[in-house]
């Protein structure tokens, strides 16, 4: 039985089919992959596409609002939004107007434009960091804010929780404590381990001895776990971890890449985080490559001081990239956040996403399973217990990885695309009323296999 009260033979049973199912509906998808595979590794120009679910890719044609279709026509309602690099949802026309005019225009000068004024403006003005540098990605930003924490404190070591992701980058790609410290992956160089310590979630105690040595450059941090289902912060843990992380001399660095888009100002304004580094990233560019990071007033000064570039006489911080800021980016984040990005449509998302929750929550009574859907903005999860997590740990032992690729293939060959095995269901500011009860009404049929056949 895994997890427990599932039949494990009747969710191999479901696999088996489901995946005859999708054989059939994705011959095009199939033919493209086998040709693909002549000129790139696995068939994709991207590793993650090929390696976030077990069945093959499927190849898309278009997508529209909360909808993308796939070479063989079929269309699916996606509750995972590019892993939150969509959360406006696919070409939302004030973003793809404004990408329009500026690719007529020239997409990247390598000097800047109005539009990096005014995104700089509305997120200064939305989470309190008033200055604010761009790049392309989420982990290019991590990078270089490790760099700015590294320069302010004159110390190297970085401290992170258990469950973490902060992009793809040497520095945090790292597992487990101490002399148990090992790489997350291949081709990363060993004398990262000796500079990152890693401490469970919600563990105030752990913070603070792994801050007692004063050589932690910065905490960095996602305001909840969002890469192993979703785990919230205790009551009060946020402000005992701010205090013990400026008691001891260390930067706080709020990665909100994900949880930006739950709530409006991101959760740093929403829990009143106040870091003195907040990252965001690719929900902001609605699909175009985009990163951005705040920072302090002091730590502005920092980057002024030790510029980088010809112009500068010394050595500078090691910040920038020739396509970071570029003038096409820059306009996709302006026209998010000044017409999409809006205090109603948080409100609506959020509002949507408890409706997801709650029916979630009421598919597993129906069927009597003692499970939970924990909601933050428009995103939920399955929790195959009574109890929320609390630390990556506890949380892992929702994620099986058969439990989970079933459920999605299941799904999936019903019009929901869910990907990412250690996310959950996620609402863009395109869905409405009407998905989520799609998708509730396909959750109840796979659970009701799951007890009893149907």
């Amino acid at each position: 039985m895994t997890p427990e009260g599932i039949d494990d033979r009747r969710l191999e049973e479901i696999g088996r089919r489901e995946a005859r199912c999708f054989a059939e509906r994705t011959r095009r998808s199939a033919e493209l992959l086998e040709r693909a595979r002549r000129s790139m590794p696995n068939g994709v120009p991207m590793a993650w596409m090929a390696g976030l679910c077990d069945h093959a890719p499927i190849f898309v044609t278009h997508g529209e609002g909360a909808w993308f279709e796939d070479v063989d026509g079929n269309r699916y309602l996606d509750f995972n939004q590019a892993d939150l690099a969509a959360t406006l949802g696919f070409a939302p026309p004030a973003v793809t107007g404004a990408v329009r005019r500026r690719a007529a225009e020239g997409a990247s000068f390598l000097l800047p434009t109005e539009d990096g004024v005014i995104a700089a403006e509305l997120l200064a003005e939305r989470t309190g960091l008033p200055f604010w540098q761009f790049t392309g990605s989420a982990s290019a930003s991590n990078t270089e804010v490790l760099r700015i924490a590294r320069v302010a404190t004159g110390r190297e070591k970085v401290l992170a929780f258990e469950g973490k992701y902060h992009g793809h980058i040497d520095e945090t790609l790292v597992d487990g404590r101490g002399a148990d410290a090992r790489h997350e992956a291949l081709g990363l160089p060993r004398s990262v381990l000796a500079t990152i310590r890693v401490v469970p979630f919600n563990d105030l105690a752990a913070l603070e001895v792994a801050l007692a040595a004063r050589d932690i450059a910065c905490l960095v941090a996602e305001p909840m776990l969002t890469n192993v289902g979703i785990v919230f912060p205790d009551e009060g843990f946020w402000a005992e971890a701010r205090r013990l992380a400026r008691q001891a001399g260390a930067l706080l660095v709020i990665d909100e890449a994900h949880t930006h888009s739950f709530a409006y100002g991101g959760l740093t304004r929403a829990w009143g985080l106040e870091p003195d580094l907040l990252v965001v990233g690719k929900g902001l560019g609605s699909g175009i490559a985009f990163g951005a990071y705040g920072m302090t007033a002091e730590l502005s000064d920092l980057c002024v001081r030790h510029l980088d570039g010809s112009v500068a006489e010394a050595d500078g911080l090691a910040l920038g990239g020739t396509t970071y800021g570029n003038a096409l980016a820059l306009a996709a984040a302006r026209a998010s956040l000044e017409q999409c990005l809006t205090k109603e449509a948080y409100r609506r998302t959020a509002e949507l996403g408890q409706k997801l929750g709650d029916g979630l929550e009421a598919v597993f009574r129906r069927r009597s399973f003692d499970w939970r859907a924990p909601v933050i903005g428009g995103r939920s999860a399955w929790v195959l217990f009574p109890e929320l997590p609390r630390t990556a740990e506890e949380s892992y032992r929702s994620l099986d990885r058969r439990f989970v690729e079933t459920r999605r293939l299941f799904m999936l060959n019903r019009g929901i695309w869910e990907a990412i095995r250690t996310a959950g269901p996620a609402l863009s500011f395109a869905h409405r009323q009407a998905d989520v009860a799609r998708y509730l009404e396909v959750a109840d049929a796979f659970v009701a296999e799951l007890r009893d056949g149907g």
